[in-house]
């Protein structure tokens, strides 16, 4: 479901319902789900309620704490435009929400590749990098710039399985099985300068995505991202209806998510560990393929004004006639004990709760941004680490374009990397990108194979 910008609706015989002050106030009081519920009384009241949505949903406004003018605020999210970077975690819950936690962080999620872009912004407007003890003890200590380097020339993660530290592993809110770092800014509030603002970078893992990462959070409940253009909860039923969360981490990790789910509580929400219990547990959650921008998603189209958003970005919007997200997907499943193909780069075998969430990433130099696409449910793919058979004639396609823009530089005589792990193909002249027919196919070899 998508509410975006709307003329307010007028009809005689009707109260008229606008975005005035006295609205505001009417409106600010009833939570996420009585507003969903008079959206639905009639014509009137649902225009009237969509009409309303820019004023209380302006995101300019909800992140101007963070960035402390308008024109910050929009060079970041000409940047997020520009690189697919994300906003989640609480943040994004309490603009869906319209509540306000005292103290919580800005959590971003930023391309390994983009990450020296993105943290030199923060830097540029007043932040402090704030290195952890790891880093300190590194051989980087405080030098952001070095760390920055160093992690945005990381090479991709090796597939095979790796040990973990579990008394670090206890020490996470989260599994950053897809986080190849965290970088913290911190900035004190002018005037008392007593109270710190706390902006989170967590770097995604080189051939990963960072709604790959958000799909790995440990429940349903802080499923919620935000764009450039558009925010997006991926549960929003189960979240502002129900106010529950249905666990997607692993159970086994209840020392480290637990207090997650502690603070979650304090902010009146109740989550399960299993879906069972919850009588409705099948209306929370649709079984079956899921795409970002479909309808069980609570989308809010958000004021572009003034955000600068690349030429290429507006042509696959313009062609798939969806946002780039928005044509990404994933499945929802009852979980067994398998390869954790969909969650973890690693094939290690562990048990998580009865719900997964399963998808592929699709990662290649044709593409901007690496995809992430439903698995099929097809016997031959449950259980199985991703060898592309739930899309064989994408990834033969793919392939092609890949092998034909590197022959093109090879005819070129282009010097400079051509390895297909460190080749920066937007750094190329005349390298073309394929991202809107890939996702077309897809779209179509999904329709054929689920």
């Amino acid at each position: 479901m998508e509410i975006g910008y709307s003329v307010s609706f007028f009809s005689s015989g009707a109260i008229l319902w606008s975005a005035s002050t006295i609205v505001d106030v009417i409106y600010s009081q009833p939570s996420v789900a009585d507003i969903i519920s008079l959206s639905k009384v009639c014509k009137a009241t649902y225009y009237a309620v969509k009409a309303w949505f820019p004023s209380v949903y302006n995101i300019n406004s909800h992140l101007k704490k963070f960035f402390g003018n308008l024109g910050n605020v929009l060079a970041f999210r000409s940047l997020q435009a520009a690189t697919g970077t994300i906003i989640s975690g609480s943040q994004a819950l309490q603009f869906f929400d319209r509540t306000y936690y005292p103290g919580s962080d800005l959590d971003i999620y930023v391309p390994c590749r983009d990450v020296t872009i993105v943290g030199n912004f923060f830097l540029s407007i007043g932040y402090l990098f704030e290195p952890n003890e790891k880093q300190l003890e590194s051989e980087f200590g405080t030098d952001c710039q070095q760390y920055l380097a160093h992690i945005s020339s990381r090479e991709p993660r090796t597939p095979v399985p790796e040990q973990e530290d579990e008394d670090e592993d206890e020490e996470r809110e989260y599994d950053w099985r897809f986080v190849a770092g965290v970088i913290n800014f911190t900035k004190k509030v002018i005037p008392d300068g007593r109270e710190k603002l706390k902006v989170q970078l967590m770097v995604i893992e080189p051939q990963s995505s960072p709604l790959a990462c958000i799909l790995h959070f440990h429940s349903t409940l802080v499923m919620n991202l935000i764009t450039h253009d558009r925010a997006y909860s991926l549960f929003p039923r189960a979240t502002f209806i129900k106010r529950t969360g249905i666990t997607i981490e692993s159970t086994d990790r209840l020392g480290a998510v637990s207090r997650a789910y502690g603070k979650y509580t304090m902010r009146d929400f109740k989550i399960s560990l299993h879906s069972q219990p919850l009588n409705d547990s099948n209306q929370l959650l649709i079984f079956g393929p899921r795409w970002v921008g479909d309808s069980e998603t609570w989308t809010i189209k958000l004021n572009t004004t003034d955000v600068v958003i690349p030429d290429w970005i507006k042509e696959v919007t313009n062609h798939l006639g969806l946002p780039l997200l928005a044509c990404q997907g994933f499945s929802v499943r009852k979980n067994q004990p398998v390869h954790a193909m969909v969650q973890n780069p690693l094939p290690k075998l562990y048990q998580k709760g009865d719900v997964l969430l399963a998808f592929e990433l699709i990662c290649c130099t044709v593409l901007h941004q690496t995809l992430v696409v439903p698995v099929s449910d097809s016997p031959t793919n449950i259980g199985r680490w991703p060898t592309w058979t739930s899309y064989p004639a994408t990834y033969k396609f793919m392939l092609a374009q890949q092998k034909l823009e590197e022959l093109k530089l090879r005819e070129l005589k282009v010097r400079g990397h051509i390895s297909r792990r460190s080749l920066r193909p937007e750094t190329v002249p005349g390298w073309k990108f394929w991202d809107t027919e890939v996702l077309q196919f897809v779209h179509r070899e999904y329709s054929h194979i689920a």
